[in-house]
């Protein structure tokens, strides 16, 4: 029987060899597993497309004014999660905007573009609501699962452990000056891709969180620095490019549910005097 299947695009060419050949193998489902020689001639097409393009000259994004019909919702959002990751909220121009995330779920993209929200509550949404989470206890492992990847398990000001879903806005981040989309890649597609089809579009700009911190596999110490010499390139990969057929292929991925395991154990140890 077939996996279950979304839809998606890949921006193959900014990926290594290896890892390409990984993604389309693993992740991906084909009617015909692909061969490593036909997983590699895929990859050498899209690696030789994005060989060819001309140097990008990759400016900071354009910041644009923030609208005066806007101002309530921002100074909302910043009253309530104003913290030392957040910097500030901005407009920009989302074609701008430099990705480090190689794929995306256009099914997903799909939804946040029919359910008409307004994007500017949609990028900078107040609240998730909460759901049941289902688990169950399989010899020690709790399994809980997940409707969406967004969820971590921290421990509360009251001293209670939860899991609980982490922002749910629309951010970027800067890396030596050159902006880069860092959450929120379906929402930003989707709303790029609708401005594109529609001339008229009400909206023309984006408004997202500019945060601190750099994603994990862009810092300077992190175990691969492929993907942050991509994005520091001179052809680095555009959320632009997800919308390109030249450079984004169309797959099916294997459709992933998401679950947190979590396991205690309990341990003695040696007791010591507390420094006061």
């Amino acid at each position: 029987m077939p996996p279950k299947t979304v839809n998606a695009v890949v921006l193959l060419g900014w990926m290594d060899r290896s890892e390409a050949i990984s993604f389309l193998q693993t992740r991906c489902f084909f009617e015909e597993p692909l061969s490593d020689g036909e997983a590699s001639s895929l990859w050498t097409r899209y690696k030789a497309r994005v060989d060819a393009l001309p140097e990008r000259e990759v400016a900071p994004s354009r910041r644009l004014p923030i609208p005066a019909k806007h101002e309530t919702t921002i100074k909302e959002f910043l009253s309530r999660y104003r913290s030392p990751e957040t910097i500030d909220v901005i407009n920009i121009e989302p074609s701008d905007l430099l990705s480090y995330q190689l794929y995306l779920i256009t099914d997903q993209a799909d939804l946040h573009a029919l359910d008409g929200a307004d994007w500017v509550r949609k990028c900078l949404q107040m609240e998730r609501p909460a759901s049941q989470l289902q688990w169950c206890n399989e010899r020690g492992l709790i399994k809980v699962r997940l409707p969406h990847a967004e969820h971590m398990f921290g421990l509360r000001p009251d001293g209670t452990f939860r899991i609980q879903q982490m922002g749910n806005c629309v951010s970027v981040c800067q890396i030596e000056r050159r902006i880069i989309l860092k959450a929120g890649y379906h929402r930003s597609f989707a709303f790029l891709r609708d401005r594109m089809n529609d001339p008229d579009a009400r909206d023309i700009s984006l408004l997202v969180v500019l945060t601190k911190s750099l994603p994990p596999q862009l810092c300077a110490d992190f175990p691969s620095q492929s993907l942050r010499a991509a994005v520091l390139g001179s052809r680095p990969p555009l959320l632009l490019d997800f919308c390109n057929a030249d450079l984004a292929m169309s797959v099916m991925l294997r459709k992933k549910r998401f679950e947190m395991h979590i396991q205690a154990n309990l341990v003695a140890v040696d007791e010591e005097d507390e420094e006061m």
